[in-house]
């Protein structure tokens, strides 16, 4: 199947949204078809095929490179894989049929284009920053902008505010994850992952920067988990073996949940867990290595009370993909 024959098929809000993600000046939804959205993404990869290249790691260009060689065979037991190919069809640079990942034909030559522009040194560094930025995202939530040029600094990753800014605005690989926000008279990079900043803000109390080393940074922004953390990388060992990778990245994402608002309570975990104690003993061995974005006796009748909850059939808040009824609605009980 091409590309063109997907997106004509494909939702149309979620063509959109890469559409948007792609070309800050799209024209308004109601006045754009999918026939016109792909022809638009053509058209930016003729001009500059570069950009395939700004969507992707160093990690889904290796794929990319692979893919135009031969197709790659859908794999059931690996969570990482999971999220680089799941990233690929995210931005309409691989389709998945009769269980291979594949290029669309129609986008082959500007995916070649892309690779004969690749510096491996400059995308490489470049990878290390967007990953690191991305890392600081999903530990603390919420953070003082200012912090955050502060704390990349630590890392050897210079930044003014202004040229921060200037970045954030042209980076394809931070649209949709992480965004800057006015927050009572002060900028702050917030997760759009997990979109409760406010809540994190006036929930957290005495917050310190945790120490984490720029690799660890690196690989909660390419993965989610600390995986230069032993106990997380046996866990995820554990978790390969008895779920499949969209199990594993659901579980994961309520297990950031329930850590970053340390919500403490052995029936909810215990829920996450679907009641399975063999599972449940394993999480609760990783627990205190996931992040924490706020601190010290908070609950969640805050955020109870203040959060208006989709209903059950609708797309959860935690942005898994799930309906709410089957994943994060266990978390309000």
């Amino acid at each position: 199947m091409s590309l063109k024959e997907y997106m004509l098929k494909e939702n149309k809000n979620k063509v959109y949204e890469f559409y948007l993600k792609m070309n800050p000046k799209a024209e308004e939804y109601e006045k754009i078809s999918r026939n016109d959205i792909y022809q638009n993404i053509i058209s930016l990869y003729k001009e500059d095929p570069e950009i395939i290249l700004r969507l992707c790691s160093m990690e889904e260009i290796g794929i990319l490179q692979k893919l135009l060689d031969e197709n790659i065979k859908k794999q059931e037991n690996g969570y990482i894989d999971y999220l680089l190919f799941q990233n690929l069809m995210n931005n309409y640079l691989i389709l998945l049929g009769n269980n291979e990942y594949y290029i669309p034909a129609d986008l082959i030559n500007y995916i070649k284009m892309a690779m004969n522009l690749l510096n491996e040194e400059a995308y490489s560094m470049q990878d290390v920053v967007d990953s690191a930025v991305l890392g600081i995202s999903r530990v603390y939530n919420v953070l003082p902008l200012e912090d955050v040029v502060f704390l990349l600094g630590e890392y050897a990753i210079r930044y003014d505010l202004p040229t921060f800014k200037k970045e954030f605005k042209n980076n394809l690989k931070w649209k949709e994850k992480i965004e800057i926000v006015r927050f009572k008279k002060k900028d702050y990079l917030v997760s759009l992952e997990f979109p409760f900043y406010k809540d994190v803000l006036e929930l957290r109390k005495n917050f310190k920067i945790a120490k984490y080393s720029l690799e660890e940074l690196i690989s909660f922004g390419k993965y989610k988990l600390n995986l230069f953390q032993e106990k997380i990388l046996n866990f995820l060992n554990f978790l390969e073996m008895h779920l499949n990778p969209s199990g594993i990245n659901s579980l994961v994402n309520d297990l950031i949940f329930y850590a970053g608002f340390d919500i403490n309570n052995e029936t909810v975990l215990l829920n996450i867990c679907d009641s399975i104690e063999e599972l449940y003993k394993e999480v609760i061995k990783v627990i205190p290595e996931f992040p924490v974005w706020v601190y010290y006796g908070n609950n969640l009748n805050h955020l109870k009370e203040n959060i208006i909850l989709p209903d059950r059939n609708e797309p959860c808040i935690c942005g898994s993909g799930k309906k709410f009824k089957n994943c994060c609605e266990k978390l309000f009980k």
